[in-house]
């Protein structure tokens, strides 16, 4: 069989057994969608059916919105547009596109680890290890931006692993264009991308002269001309992003420093990367760490690896995987949608330990190496197993935001000839969550219909439905008003919440 075969059928067996594996049941886990996940669907709807966004602008950059100004970033939304042009606008279609960007970076890391170790076997294990890290499991099935960085850093370091194998202006240039790209797939790669190119550059000073450096820099630059001009017309973001992001702070010089450091070593915490992860179970399910355990030992063994090896690209991987927390570090906050970039990076980190010790001459090293490596997949059938569990999904309910989905479907499901919707605002994003399951029930005409309030008026129409949580003392006195009827009531998933579900009574004519 030859090579090329032989990679085309690890590469199809990649994407065919990633595919099965991070589309399955995406309406069914995550339990609901975030707020975000809403929010990204409904641009990406409105882009796929008229070319605009919800503001009405005709393709933009940065998708602006009044809760968060600085705008959603273009990648996520332009991909999930492109996806919903084939598939149906329901929770899972919407985040399927998602799903195949997670499928993508798997397939990049075996291509980019079988160029950076010269094996195929070395790009398998490092591949199995990406699509098994519980934390790229678990980002790869929810509609946001950061997993969009991913592609983009696996694409620049197979890159670089080519200019290594056999340097040339090409791949220099194509190197860095890929970083280029890379900063529209999400807002801390404007920090990071520009950070990897020093690399780049710092790798390539050995062997390239100054003509293929000024023509990266014009490539670069063409790539960055669309996000050029959008700053040069919208200045005011950079002020927005900063109020976003609380940059800016009152401390003294000393205690920003410090906090600094400590949120540096927070990163590096081991019950934080390997033991239980991510604080939200959004991003974790608390039994297990970002990273697989046996990235305890693989990750200080690949990095011994690197620097005995003195290999040029194993140290910008080390570098990555180090420097991972800094947009965290500038922002305050460890924050798992910041610290994305620690995922390609860990993972390479990892297969260098693989390596180094599959290498050695002795039969326990040997041994260490399959044992740990078919631990991970262990360990994944485990936390698989309680990922798509319902213990997992009723656990996890009320840290999804959005968790009112079974009581808008009832609202409109008995909204039919309603005149109006009446929508309580104690509903936390419930105008996003109301829109996207009109549009998913084929009921936009809804959407026009809806009434948000926070004191109910006076005068409602004789035909309308309204919606409050159980919990509201507002929502309590209406049943025995007499003015609304109380037709079912709504539970969410794990029980926490309940939405009460009114009609106006037939008796009253409408104000």
């Amino acid at each position: 069989m030859t090579s090329r075969l032989t990679t085309a059928l690890i590469a199809a067996a990649i994407v065919l057994g990633g595919t099965l594996l991070y589309t399955r049941d995406l309406d069914r886990v995550p339990p609901y969608l975030i707020h975000d996940e809403a929010q990204g669907a409904l641009q990406a709807h409105a882009i796929a059916t008229t070319g605009r966004d919800l503001s009405g602008r005709l393709l933009p950059m940065y998708f602006t919105e009044p809760e968060f100004p600085p705008g959603r970033d273009p990648a996520l939304i332009y991909v999930t547009a492109l996806g919903l042009k084939v598939l149906p606008f329901t929770e899972a279609g919407a985040r399927t596109p998602t799903a195949l960007i997670a499928v993508l970076n798997v397939l990049l890391m075996f291509f980019a680890a079988r160029a950076i170790f010269q094996s195929t076997w070395a790009g398998v294990v490092a591949a199995l290890m990406l699509a098994l890290a519980p934390i790229h499991f678990i980002r790869g099935r929810l509609l946001l931006s950061p997993l969009y960085s991913i592609p983009f850093v696996l694409g620049w370091l197979w890159a670089l692993a080519r200019f290594e194998e056999q340097p040339s202006p090409k791949r220099f240039i194509a190197a860095c264009a890929v970083l280029a790209i890379g900063m529209y797939s999400y807002l801390a790669a404007v920090v990071m991308m520009p950070l990897y190119v020093l690399m780049t550059v710092g790798i390539a000073a050995r062997s390239m002269r100054w003509r293929a450096v000024v023509l990266a820099a014009v490539a670069g630059f063409v790539c960055l001309l669309p996000m050029a001009a959008w700053y040069l017309t919208h200045p005011e973001r950079n002020a927005q992003i900063v109020s976003a992001y609380q940059l800016a702070g009152d401390r003294s010089l000393a205690e920003a420093i410090g906090s600094r450091i400590n949120l540096y070593w927070q990163f590096f915490d081991p019950s934080y990367l390997f033991v239980s992860g991510d604080p939200s179970m959004v991003n974790s399910t608390r039994t297990s760490g970002l990273f697989p355990w046996a990235f305890a030992a693989l990750l200080p063994i690949g990095l011994w690896a690197i620097a005995r090896r003195r290999d040029p690209i194993g140290w910008v991987i080390a570098a990555g995987f180090l420097t991972a927390p800094i947009v965290s570090i500038i922002s305050g906050g460890i924050e798992m949608n910041r610290v994305m970039f620690a995922i390609p990076f860990a993972v390479m980190v990892a297969s260098y330990g693989v390596v180094a010790l599959w290498q050695g001459r002795a039969l326990l090293p040997r041994f260490a190496a399959a044992a740990l490596v078919v631990s991970i997949a262990l360990q994944f059938i485990s936390f698989h197993r309680y990922y798509m569990s319902d213990s997992y999904r009723i656990g996890a309910a009320q840290w999804f935001s959005g968790s009112v989905r079974e009581a808008m479907r009832e609202l409109i499901a008995r909204s039919g000839d309603a005149e109006a919707v009446y929508i309580s605002t104690n509903i936390e994003w419930v105008h996003r969550m109301w829109r996207f399951y009109a549009i998913e029930a084929g009921r936009q005409e809804l959407i026009g219909r809806a009434f948000y309030y926070k004191d109910l008026p006076s005068k409602v129409p004789a035909r309308a439905t309204l919606i409050c949580p159980a919990e509201s003392p507002a929502c309590a006195s209406l049943g025995g008003s007499g003015a609304w009827r109380d037709v079912v009531r709504v539970p969410t998933l794990d029980g926490s919440r309940t939405f009460v579900i009114f009609e106006r009574t037939p008796s009253d004519k409408a104000d």
